[in-house]
């Protein structure tokens, strides 16, 4: 698999460049990290999805793709895959091969729903999808670490409506993949371990 590391760590650079690829359809494995920001799925409004202090303290970014509010920061790695298909594949095949990177970390990882992969029962990776008239593109999240504390302060949908549904905050139903690799000593390391193995499938 062709595979890619971006080098710089500016979300809106980085979002420029994984959109510019999609654009040219190349049949490429993108791995990125962003420095602290907030990034929107593409229908979403920030007034409703993230707090006056994420507004004021970090930028508040759009993707290219549906789904969820996310706080990224240099331990969350970011994947994308873009592959030329007339019809767009399910997201838990084309995320297949990060679950079996996981699995072979000997992380007992399992794809949950429609676009979540949990591990021990939480949330480790979110992906959402893109498809144009003849290429998909599915990226998501891996937290190495997550900063709870960020990720509450920033993404603030109206907590009433949390509690009336029983739903928990987006950092209680988090879960982060360092604890469980304790032979992996930072993210840096993990994007290269990660980067071998894409590199390694056909």
């Amino acid at each position: 698999m062709n595979v890619e590391v971006f080098a710089g760590l500016d979300p809106r650079e980085n979002l420029a460049r994984e959109a510019a690829f999609f654009d040219r359809g190349v049949e490429i494995a993108l791995l990125w990290r962003n420095t602290p920001c907030v990034i929107l799925g593409r229908n979403q409004s920030a007034a409703q999805e993230v707090s006056e202090a994420a507004l004021r303290e970090v930028p508040v970014l759009h993707r290219m793709s549906g789904g969820g509010a996310v706080y990224h920061d240099l331990n969350n790695v970011n994947f994308t895959f873009i592959r030329r298909e007339s019809l767009p594949g399910t997201m838990r095949a084309h995320a297949a091969p990060i679950l079996a990177f996981l699995r072979q970390q000997g992380l007992p990882a399992v794809f949950s729903g429609r676009n979540d992969i949990l591990l021990n029962g939480q949330k480790i990776s979110g992906c959402a999808a893109r498809h144009n008239s003849g290429c998909t593109l599915v990226h998501g999240t891996l937290l190495f670490r997550r900063d709870a504390e960020k990720m509450a302060r920033y993404l603030t949908p109206d907590s009433g409506k949390l509690a009336r549904h029983g739903v928990p905050s987006a950092a209680a139903r988090t879960g982060e993949l360092a604890p469980y690799l304790p032979d992996v000593p930072d993210v840096e390391h993990f994007v290269q371990l990660l980067q071998i193995f894409l590199k390694n499938l056909p």
